[in-house]
C-alpha cells in the first residue's frame, strides 16, 4: 500500500469513528444554538461550500487543455448547480431574508437542499459511469448554459411546489421518514459512486481519485447525520454542514491535483525529462561511450579552443597521441569484451596521471593535450612507464606496450587538424623503431608521407601496367661452386620516383592488399622464367620466390599454384617457397593448411632472414621445411664478431642434424666464403656472387657458368 493510499484509509476511518460517536451520542446531543448565532455558523459554512463548489465549476473550464475532458466538464457543470442550490438554501433558510418570489421557511430551505444533494449525487455518478473523452467544439460554452437552465427548471417548481408537498422537518421532532427516505437513496448513490472510483483507480491508480473518494466519504457521512437532527438549530446539523464543507474540500483537492497540479509537474517532469534527454544526447555526441572519455569531436573542439588561448597568450601546446601496441591480439585471444576491459583500465589510468584533457579518439587510440610542464619527455616517458605496469582483467594479468608521438604549437602546426595530423605521424615512427617508446614529430615525416602516398598511388598504376620487374639473384653450391638456383626479388622503377626499394612498395602492398596481385606476378613470371630455363638445358635450376601472410591468408592461392604447374608442366621439387618466421608462428588454420598443401604436392618451403625474428625454433615441429636461410646480419658479423661466428655455426649444425638445407644471405667477402665453407654451409647468395640482375643476366651467367 503506498503512502497515499495510506492517508486515504486512515482518513475514512477517522471519519467514521467520529460519525460513530455522533451516533452513538445523538440522544445526548441536544444542544441548539440561538437563532442568530447558529444563522451565522450556519451561513457560514453553507457560503464556504459555496465558494467551493464555484471554485470546482470554474476549475473544471479553465484547466490545462490536455487536462480537460467531458468527465471533468461534467463535475464541473454539477457543482455549478450546486452551488446555486446551496445558495437558494441558505437565503431561504428559518430566519433568512428568503428570495424574490418566496419568504424563507423549514420547508423552502429543506427543499432546496434535497435538490442539491439529489443532483450532486446523480450528475456525479453519471459523470464517472459514462465514458470519458475529449470535448468536442461548442461543448464547453453548452456545460455552461444547460446547468443554468436545469438550476432554474428546479428552482421555479421547488418555489411552486414545496409548501404542498408533506413535511420534511418537523420542529421538535426532527427529520420526517420522507426525508430520512430520499437521504437515503443519495447515500446509496454516493455509495455507488464509491464503488467506481474504486474500481477506477485500480485500474488507472490515478492519485486524486482517492482524494475525490474520500470526498463522497464525508458527503455519505454528512447525509447519514442530517438524518439524526431534531431541531434546525441544533449542534448534529452542525456537525452535518462541517462533514459537508469537509467533503467540498476533498472534491476541491482531487479536481485541482488532476486539472492543475498534476499537469503541471507532468509537464515539469517532461521538461526535466527533456532536459535529461538533451544532456544524454550532448553526452553521447561529446563522450565516449565505452570509456566516458571526451571522443574526438570534443577532443578537436578542445584543441581549437585551447589552441586559441595559447595563441592569445603566446603559450604552447603539446599533443600527445597514444596507440596501444598489438591491442588486436587481445581482442583476439580473449575477446572483445576483455579487450574493452581492458580499453576502460587504460582510459583510468591515463585520466588520473595528470591534470590533463584525455580523449579517446576511437579504438585503441587516446590523446592527451598537455601544456604548462617543464619537460614534455619526461610526461611522454611516464605515460609509457604507467601502460606497461600489469593490468589484471578477468583474474588475468595482462601487459601491453603504447607508442606516442607528439606535436606542438605553434612549431609543428597551428591549427588542430595539423597538430594531430603531424601526432599521428610522430605516432607511427615511434611504432617503426620498434614500439613501446615516444618520437617528437619531425619535418622529415612529412616529407615521408608523401612519398608513401605517392608510392601508394604510382603503385596502383603500376600493378595494373605490369611495370613492376623481376629481378634474380643467384644462389651458389658451395661444394660445386656453381649456380644451383636463383631467387625472385621484385624491383620497380617509376618514371617519376625513380627506383623504389623494395622494402617502401612491399610494404605499402602488404597494408592496401595490392601484394595478392603482386605476389601472383612475381609468382607467374618467376615460374614461366624458370620454364625458359629448362627448355634450355638448364634443369638443375630451382627458383626461390618469397611469400607473404596475406598470400597464404587467400583461400585461392593453393588452386592458383596448382594451375601454374600444370600449364607449364613443372617439377614442383625447382619451386621453393620462402616464407618468414612470423608467417610459420601463424596458428591460422587456412595459413597452415595451405603450406601444408602446398608441401604434399611436392613444393619446397624455406624459412627467410631465420634467426631475425623470434629466438624459438618450436615451429619446426609444427610445419615440415627444407632450407633454413640465415640471416645477412649474421653472415655480416661472422668476421668481426666471435659469439656471432659461433651462433651461426651452430645454426648450420642445427640445421644439418634436422637434415635441412642451409643458405647463407649476405655473402660479399672472401673472408665470409671461408667462413662458410669452414662450417659446411650448403648454399650462399650475395654480392660477391651477383646483386639480383634482370633474367637475360641470369641467362648469360648460367651459358658461361660465371659467376663473381
Amino acid at each position: 500500500m503506498t503512502k497515499k493510499e495510506k492517508r486515504t484509509v486512515t482518513i475514512t476511518v477517522f471519519a467514521f469513528m467520529c460519525f460513530l460517536c455522533i451516533l452513538l451520542f445523538s440522544s445526548s446531543l441536544t444542544m441548539t444554538f440561538e437563532r442568530n448565532h447558529f444563522l451565522s455558523v450556519h451561513t457560514l459554512l453553507e457560503f464556504f461550500s459555496i465558494t467551493v463548489a464555484m471554485a470546482i465549476a470554474f476549475q473544471g473550464w479553465i484547466s490545462f487543455p490536455q487536462a480537460l475532458s467531458r468527465r471533468r466538464l461534467r463535475i464541473a457543470t454539477t457543482f455549478l448547480v450546486v452551488a446555486f442550490l446551496d445558495l437558494l438554501h441558505a437565503l431561504t433558510y428559518k430566519q433568512m431574508p428568503g428570495i424574490i418570489v418566496a419568504d424563507s421557511s423549514v420547508q423552502l430551505a429543506t427543499s432546496f437542499w434535497l435538490a442539491a444533494r439529489m443532483t450532486q449525487a446523480i450528475f456525479l455518478l453519471l459523470a464517472f459511469l459514462l465514458p470519458d473523452g475529449p470535448i468536442q467544439k461548442g461543448e464547453k460554452l453548452l456545460g455552461f448554459f444547460v446547468p443554468l437552465l436545469y438550476m432554474g427548471f428546479v428552482s421555479m417548481g421547488i418555489v411552486y411546489v414545496a409548501d404542498s408537498l408533506p413535511p420534511l422537518v418537523i420542529e421538535g421532532v426532527g427529520t420526517t421518514p420522507l426525508k430520512n427516505g430520499i437521504e437515503y437513496i443519495i447515500t446509496t448513490l454516493h455509495l455507488i459512486t464509491i464503488g467506481v472510483l474504486i474500481r477506477h483507480y485500480k485500474e488507472k491508480r490515478l492519485v486524486p481519485t482517492l482524494d475525490v473518494i474520500v470526498g463522497f466519504v464525508f458527503l455519505f457521512l454528512s447525509e447519514l447525520i442530517f438524518t439524526l437532527y431534531r431541531n434546525v438549530y441544533d449542534v448534529i446539523n452542525i456537525f452535518g454542514h462541517i462533514y459537508k464543507v469537509i467533503g467540498f474540500s476533498y472534491f476541491l483537492r482531487g479536481l485541482y491535483l488532476a486539472s492543475f497540479k498534476e499537469p503541471f509537474q507532468a509537464r515539469e517532469r517532461a521538461e526535466q525529462a527533456l532536459a535529461k534527454s538533451r544532456e544524454q544526447l550532448r553526452k553521447q555526441a561529446l563522450f565516449d561511450e565505452l570509456t566516458n572519455l571526451p571522443n574526438r569531436r570534443y577532443f578537436i573542439n578542445t584543441l581549437r579552443e585551447r589552441l586559441e588561448i595559447a595563441r592569445a597568450k603566446n603559450e604552447t601546446v603539446a599533443l600527445f597521441f597514444l596507440d596501444l601496441d598489438n591491442f588486436k591480439n587481445i581482442n583476439d585471444s580473449l575477446g572483445h569484451a576483455a579487450g574493452d576491459l581492458l580499453l576502460q583500465l587504460v582510459a583510468k589510468r591515463l585520466s588520473h596521471l595528470h591534470d590533463h584533457f584525455v580523449a579517446r579518439l576511437g579504438g585503441d587510440e587516446f590523446a592527451v593535450i598537455v601544456s604548462d610542464v617543464p619537460s614534455l619527455e619526461q610526461v611522454a616517458q611516464q605515460m609509457i612507464d604507467i601502460l606497461g605496469e600489469p593490468f589484471f582483467v578477468r583474474q588475468k594479468e595482462l601487459f601491453i606496450t603504447t607508442s606516442l608521438g607528439i606535436s606542438i604549437y605553434p612549431t609543428h602546426g597551428e591549427d588542430e587538424m595539423t597538430l594531430i595530423q603531424h601526432a599521428d605521424m610522430a605516432m607511427y615512427e615511434a611504432k617503426k623503431k620498434g614500439k613501446n617508446q615516444w618520437a617528437m614529430y619531425d619535418p622529415t615525416f612529412e616529407k615521408e608521407r608523401m612519398r608513401k602516398s605517392l608510392i601508394r598511388q604510382r603503385l596502383h598504376a603500376a600493378l595494373e601496367q605490369r611495370s613492376i620487374s623481376v629481378y634474380y639473384q643467384p644462389i651458389v653450391d658451395m661444394k660445386q661452386h656453381r649456380l644451383v638456383g636463383i631467387e625472385a626479388l621484385a624491383r620497380w622503377k617509376d618514371e617519376e620516383l625513380g627506383f623504389v626499394p623494395p622494402d617502401e612498395f612491399i610494404s605499402i602492398a602488404e597494408e592496401d592488399g595490392f601484394i595478392i596481385p603482386l605476389g601472383e606476378y612475381i609468382f607467374q613470371t618467376a615460374v614461366l622464367d624458370l620454364k625458359r630455363l629448362h627448355e634450355q638445358g638448364m634443369s638443375h635450376i630451382y627458383v626461390s620466390i618469397n611469400l607473404s601472410l596475406r598470400q597464404l591468408k587467400n583461400e585461392q592461392f593453393f588452386s592458383f599454384v596448382q594451375q601454374l604447374l600444370e600449364q607449364t608442366c613443372l617439377q614442383p621439387q625447382y619451386i621453393e617457397l620462402e616464407i618468414t618466421e612470423n608467417v610459420a608462428l601463424s596458428d591460422e588454420k587456412q595459413v597452415i593448411e595451405t603450406i601444408r598443401a602446398l608441401k604434399r604436392i611436392g613444393i619446397r618451403i624455406a624459412i627467410d632472414d631465420f634467426g631475425s625474428g623470434y629466438s624459438s625454433i618450436a615451429y619446426l615441429r609444427h610445419i615440415s621445411v627444407d632450407t633454413l636461410k640465415i640471416d645477412k646480419s649474421f653472415i655480416f658479423e661472422v668476421i668481426t664478431n666471435e659469439h656471432t661466428a659461433k651462433l651461426t655455426e651452430a645454426i648450420i649444425a642445427l640445421a644439418h642434424r634436422l637434415q635441412l638445407h642451409i643458405v647463407a644471405e649476405g655473402v660479399e667477402t672472401d673472408r665470409h666464403v671461408s667462413f662458410l665453407q669452414s662450417t659446411h654451409c650448403d648454399k650462399a647468395q650475395g654480392y660477391l656472387f651477383s646483386p639480383p640482375v634482370p633474367f637475360e643476366q641470369v641467362v648469360k651467367q648460367l651459358q658461361t657458368a660465371h659467376i663473381r
